[in-house]
């Protein structure tokens, strides 16, 4: 502030109707008083403002000001307020995150968002609710220019807390969040569907519980991804292609992913599959959803039976991150402009490549390269995380939903 400036702050808050900003701001164009800083909304029916002018270009005295806003406030039926200025906590240089909050409602959730916020020293510099409904979604900008620890932790505490709350949440560099996102990549298997398709297979083969005990621990990062597929597979010769077929026919989509990949191609996303999972699952729900790409392994198969064998190359988690790069090249966009969705720990190259990584139910391991977390009951809220506007997905959602009870 220069030495011949006279800030001060003006509040007001009433029933939102048109015409406000311009009762409000009257006075002050009628005066000569020039606003420095303005910020206005409308939250639930009310209308607040929050001004800061300048006395010292006006031709009125702070006293003769006050009078008028009391005459003001009594004419238009509003809280007005004013006071000096005292300046706060100002940086030039901030690093600013965005994080985007949904789950039931439930009280407590701002108080213990705020709280971890302190103890670290993480600056909330806005927040607002966007939906309130069935479920509650909040955006909250924060800046970590002074956190007091490593931004990864950070991120693990806030993941820590959305699980203890029962929310999901999505943690983003405000750039990236800005970023227009052209490409989401979906893993499979217990992301897409609800199931290990390998683990389903090895059912119906008579070999499920080694399967299922070898999937989760290569899902869980505790051995070696490629290794483990090839022995889960061999397991799976003498199984006949009719019926793999007849499986991957019967595939259960994990409930409200049909109407989200719907809505994402509504809005020209493309959308990818990349998965250690098996060609015949993917290329089922290429036809079903309309995905763009799908990259999967691909069983092979003599005289119509397996051998337990898989054609190379084998997609692992590296596999993963090289075909996203791949398809960032084919489309012409950059890293940022993606979005990676997977639940285990052969995702994490996925996340890596991408400039948005979202773990959907994932396992720990994953955690740690996620930027946030979504569950089964959250499905929707990638699109929230994607800044579409609540009116639009409000009004996809519902058409989505009505087209496809018809």
């Amino acid at each position: 502030m220069s030495k011949n400036q006279e800030l001060l702050v003006i509040t007001a808050y009433g029933k939102d109707r048109p015409g406000l900003v311009k009762n409000i701001t009257s006075i002050l164009g009628q005066n000569n008083i020039n606003i420095v800083d303005i910020e206005a909304r409308i939250m639930r029916g009310l209308f607040i403002i929050f001004l800061i002018v300048d006395l010292s270009t006006g031709s009125i005295s702070k006293e003769d000001l006050i009078k008028k806003y009391n005459e003001l406030a009594n004419i238009i039926d509003f809280v007005i307020n004013i006071e000096p200025y005292r300046e706060g906590r100002r940086k030039v240089e901030k690093e600013l995150m965005f994080l985007t909050i949904l789950g039931m409602d439930r009280p407590g959730i701002v108080f213990a968002l705020s709280k971890l916020m302190a103890e670290y020293n993480a600056n909330i510099e806005s927040i607002k609710m966007i939906s309130r409904g069935k479920l509650i979604v909040m955006e909250v900008l924060i800046d970590i220019s002074d956190l007091k620890i490593d931004p990864i932790d950070f991120r693990k505490h806030l993941q820590d807390l959305w699980q203890e709350l029962g929310v999901s949440g999505v943690f983003q560099k405000e750039d990236i969040y800005q970023k227009s996102k052209k490409l989401i990549v979906f893993d499979m298997d217990s992301t897409l569907i609800q199931a290990e398709v390998i683990d389903e297979l090895a059912k119906v083969a008579g070999v499920g519980d080694r399967v299922k005990e070898l999937t989760s621990k290569a899902m869980n990062g505790e051995i070696d991804y490629k290794k483990a597929l090839k022995e889960r597979v061999s397991l799976l010769k003498g199984l006949e292609e009719p019926v793999v077929e007849q499986l991957a026919e019967k595939i259960t989509l994990t409930p409200g992913a049909e109407e989200l990949i719907e809505i994402l191609k509504i809005l020209n996303y493309k959308i990818a599959i990349i998965s250690g999972g098996f060609n015949i699952f993917t290329n089922t729900l290429k036809k079903k959803l309309g995905i763009d790409y799908t990259f999967s392994n691909k069983l092979v198969i003599e005289n119509g039976i397996l051998t337990g064998e898989l054609e190379e190359p084998i997609i692992d988690a590296e596999e993963k991150g090289r075909i996203i790069s791949w398809l960032a090249t084919v489309e012409n966009i950059s890293k940022n402009e993606i979005v990676a969705v997977g639940d285990g720990a052969t995702d994490r190259y996925m996340f890596n490549a991408s400039g948005l990584g979202i773990g959907f139910n994932p396992k720990d391991v994953l955690k740690q390269f996620s930027d946030g977390v979504i569950s089964d009951k959250n499905i929707f809220g990638l699109l929230y995380a994607l800044g579409i506007p609540e009116k639009e997905l409000k009004r996809l959602i519902n058409s989505v939903n009505n087209k496809n009870h018809k």
